[in-house]
């Protein structure tokens, strides 16, 4: 009789209410983690159009010059790009119609709300070649 009386009660406020707050503190914690991926392929894609930009500029010069390399370095930092390596990249002077390489590794620390514990690091690789228009 006691066993009917324990289970077979009707639940409660509190039973009827822990379902939906489960629910959503987990969405919280997906949106907050899915904003920190989303920060990360944001970054990715300032790279890319960083390193975009300093492809045309190679086009008309024919090479990038130490003084855009320090440039561009710099930018890439700016956006959070760190261990920069520019291996692979046309740093002499091209004729024209010669193809030229932009070439960027690097990594991009990422973090969970600034916590280093939830911190991962992004490998980046960008590779755009063109033909020098000097």
């Amino acid at each position: 009789m006691l066993w009917n009386k324990l289970f077979l009660k009707d639940g409660g406020f509190v039973y009827r209410l822990l379902p939906v707050l489960i629910s959503l503190s987990m969405v919280a914690v997906l949106v907050v983690v899915s904003a920190g991926f989303f920060r990360a392929f944001g970054q990715r894609d300032a790279v890319s159009q960083l390193t975009r930009e300093y492809l045309l500029i190679m086009e008309t010069e024919g090479y990038l010059s130490q003084a855009r390399q320090e440039a561009f370095v710099s930018s890439l930092e700016e956006t959070g790009l760190e261990q920069i390596s520019l291996e692979g990249t046309t740093c002499l002077p091209a004729e024209y119609g010669s193809r030229i390489a932009l070439c960027v590794s690097g990594i991009l620390p990422q973090t969970i709300l600034g916590q280093t514990t939830a911190a991962w690091e992004l490998p980046v690789t960008v590779r755009l070649y063109s033909t020098a228009k000097q």
